[in-house]
């Protein structure tokens, strides 16, 4: 008597060895994908394509720790879990008939590797080559993290480097919360990228979100020119950047974020009216149209959430008032409040003509202002410092970024090397920083 088809797939897969079974699994039991890209991930997955793979959306973060021996097994053990509870991190992107669709695998595991690292210099040369490794996007996995021991017992490395498409800024302070979470707390709850991908298209769908197309298409209409290059922007660009590092002491900072309080603002309109000043004086125009991070927080329970959320939207500046920094902290903090109200619409959906020939038409520059960073972290004891790594490579024709901290503010200009010239990035982030200390001594009067 022969055994039916079904006896003998049972026997089959009885017969398999606990790793066969796995790699079964990460293969067939998929969890339902999303049915396209987001709006964010799209332009992500053209841009990849359009430089050749280059890391120009990729994070790469060197975290050191000291003064306590960290356990490297724990860690790893760590990284996995949080794989595991995150399935942004177990996705992969195949692309059939020309359209492209994310893939959440059961089981992915991330690539973890040990080593060692004698200084800072050596644990940040090894993850920029850990980024410029080519990411395989249909296969994975697209999160890498070197696990090193430092010079000594009580100093080590975590070096992190994972693709844009599947990982933000908050996901890695997230990844940072997990590592030094208690085994004896409970596991905080999960929102996976999935569930929030569908409920933004939803939402951009709905009265709230054509509300917000409204509002950000007059905020872009009648855009004014990009800035100066020293070289001719073209169609295509290969995204190769250099940056220009800057720093400002506890009292600039202070002063900045006095005079922010002032005017009833926060601290990123302070630093966005500074940006605005050293903006105007490099192209000569008070009307500025600059891009914008951020979070991409806004819907309920997406903070849980672990995947590419960040928003990029725009900032119009253009009315000074009488030119004194009372006046453009004002306009800035105004500006600021009235987009936060529409800031879940997904600013790759803002239909404007091509103002600039890259991947993002409507930028040539963009303000980052992160402080997720500014408390102080430990980890297993030790305390831990992050480096945002320096690639090689420029996501936009100009990126200023600026970190507050306890001991001031912390910044780098990162400039596309086909467009300009490093003594022109010079001057432009002089200008930031004598902007700066202007806005800071009138916040000190």
């Amino acid at each position: 008597m022969t055994s039916s088809p079904s006896a003998a797939l049972t026997a089959r897969l009885a017969a398999l060895t606990p790793q066969q079974r796995a790699l079964l699994r990460a293969k067939v039991l998929r969890t339902r994908p999303q049915e396209r890209l987001t709006p964010g991930q799209f332009r992500l997955w053209e841009t990849h394509h359009a430089i050749g793979g280059r890391p120009a959306d990729v994070v790469c973060q060197a975290v050191r720790l000291t003064g306590a021996t960290a356990d490297l097994d724990r860690l790893a053990a760590r990284v996995e879990g949080f794989v595991r509870d995150h399935e942004a991190l177990r996705t992969t992107f195949e692309e059939t008939g020309g359209e492209v669709r994310p893939v959440v695998h059961e089981v992915l595991p991330p690539r973890l590797t040990r080593s060692h690292c004698a200084t800072a210099e050596e644990a940040q040369a090894r993850a920029r080559e850990l980024a410029h490794e080519p990411f395989d996007l249909a296969n994975g996995p697209l999160l890498r993290v070197v696990l090193a021991t430092g010079p000594t017992a009580q100093e080590a490395w975590l070096l992190v480097v994972v693709h844009n498409l599947v990982f933000d800024a908050w996901s890695f302070e997230m990844l940072l919360d997990a590592l030094d979470r208690d085994s004896d707390e409970p596991a905080p709850a999960v929102l996976p990228f999935s569930r929030w991908a569908r409920e933004q298209a939803a939402w951009v769908a709905g009265d709230a979100g054509r509300a917000a197309a409204a509002y950000w298409a007059a905020v872009v209409d009648a855009p004014p020119p990009p800035l100066p290059t020293d070289r001719p922007r073209s169609a295509t660009t290969a995204r190769h950047g250099h940056r220009v590092a800057f720093s400002l002491p506890s009292g600039v900072a202070a002063g900045v974020a006095a005079l922010a309080r002032r005017e009833a603002a926060s601290a990123y309109a302070g630093w966005l009216a500074v940006a605005w000043a050293a903006l105007e004086g490099f192209g000569g125009r008070a009307d500025v149209l600059l891009g914008t991070f951020t979070a991409g927080r806004d819907l309920p329970g997406a903070e849980a959430a672990v995947g590419y959320l960040l928003n990029v939207l725009p900032v119009r500046l253009r009315d000074p008032g009488d030119g004194s920094w009372a006046a453009r902290v004002r306009a800035a903090r105004t500006i600021s409040r009235e987009g936060l109200r529409h800031a879940a619409y997904p600013g790759e959906l803002i239909h404007v003509p091509h103002r600039v020939p890259a991947e993002h038409p409507l930028f040539d520059a963009v303000f980052v202002f992160d402080n997720l960073g500014e408390t102080t972290r430990t980890l297993q004891g030790a305390a831990v410092s992050t480096d945002d790594v320096d690639k090689g490579t420029a996501r936009y024709d100009l990126t200023l970024t600026v970190y507050p901290g306890a001991d001031g503010v912390t910044g780098w200009l990162e400039y596309d090397t086909e467009l300009y010239e490093e003594a022109t990035a010079r001057r432009l982030a002089e200008l930031f920083t004598a902007a700066a200390g202007e806005a800071s001594r009138e916040g000190h009067r």
